[in-house]
């Protein structure tokens, strides 16, 4: 990220463009794990009758496309799908023709086409609470001295949404778009707790799937993340994310029609330990997230 309190674009040469859900030169060894990984999500769906497997592969493939990503072959797309390139190939030419993709030439490459921008719309509530979320987060970011993060759900990981940096941060690099951890971070177990009884259940089991952990070693981070939020009022992940990584967070509600958000302050350890972020940013969270509801007249 450049060196300004707000950053949603650009990125260093030697940024970790995203620390949980890099993609890596294409070979056969990784290309292989991509396909015994997708052979064994498809296996798990198979068994819901409900699912449509064509529907949710061509999904999988525009959700590759990121702020940093804009533009992919069907190599990049067959890898991070794990899925035969001949399948791929079929995916991105229906989807061609439907509008959801716009291929390029010399070489073949795609990028989202007008269909699939037609949808931004709809999400324009986000950029809503964006508005309105945007001044606590600097707030939380310069009190903090690292970073005030606006997180949302991206299927079994949570997605980076907004970054706001303290004027003298320069540590920790996660660009807006990057898929983190739903387990391990502080924002992901916020977002559980925000959930009612049968969403949790079902989150759950999209973050331990993808964390590749058992279920009893989930519903421990559950029975501790309730534990904590009792005790704290928030969430913690005190270098479980990455060593030497601290973060608070706190989930809200933006209204009726949208599902839970998380707000998230992180820092690397030397500049952001726990004692700070506990003692001097959690009580300006939990106001500040309380503020954000009664802006979305969500009752406290």
């Amino acid at each position: 990220m450049a060196d300004h309190p707000i950053d949603r674009t650009g990125i260093a040469a030697n940024d970790m463009t995203d620390l949980n859900d890099t993609t890596p030169a294409i070979d056969p060894a990784t290309a292989s794990e991509s396909v015994t990984a997708a052979a064994k999500k498809e296996s798990k769906r198979k068994e819901d009758r409900h699912f449509v497997t064509a529907l949710a592969r061509g999904l999988d493939v525009l959700a590759c496309f990121r702020a940093f990503d804009s533009e992919l072959g069907n190599a990049e797309l067959a890898q991070r799908c794990g899925l035969p390139k001949s399948t791929i190939s079929r995916l991105t030419h229906t989807l061609t023709e439907l509008g959801y993709l716009q291929a390029l030439t010399d070489p073949v490459r795609y990028r989202l086409g007008s269909s699939a921008l037609a949808l931004a719309p709809a999400a324009q509530q986000g950029a809503d609470v964006l508005a309105v979320a945007r001044p606590f987060m600097q707030e939380l970011a310069d009190l903090s001295q690292g970073v005030a993060s606006l997180i949302v759900r991206d299927r079994g990981r949570m997605l980076i949404y907004e970054n706001c940096q303290a004027e003298s941060y320069l540590t920790l690099r996660v660009p807006v778009g990057s898929r983190v951890s739903g387990l391990n971070t502080a924002a992901g177990r916020a977002y559980l707790l925000a959930l009612p009884a049968s969403e949790q259940r079902q989150a759950l089991t999209a973050f331990r799937t993808d964390d590749k952990v058992s279920a009893a070693m989930a519903e421990g981070v559950l029975s501790n993340c309730r534990d904590e939020s009792r005790r704290l009022g928030c969430t913690t992940s005190f270098g479980e994310w990455l060593p030497d990584i601290n973060s608070i967070a706190l989930a809200f509600r933006p209204g009726p029609s949208l599902p839970p958000m998380t707000l998230s302050c992180s820092g690397p350890n030397a500049v952001v330990p726990p004692a700070h972020l506990l003692d001097k940013v959690r009580p300006l969270l939990q106001q500040h997230i309380r503020k954000i509801e009664a802006a979305f007249g969500v009752a406290a």
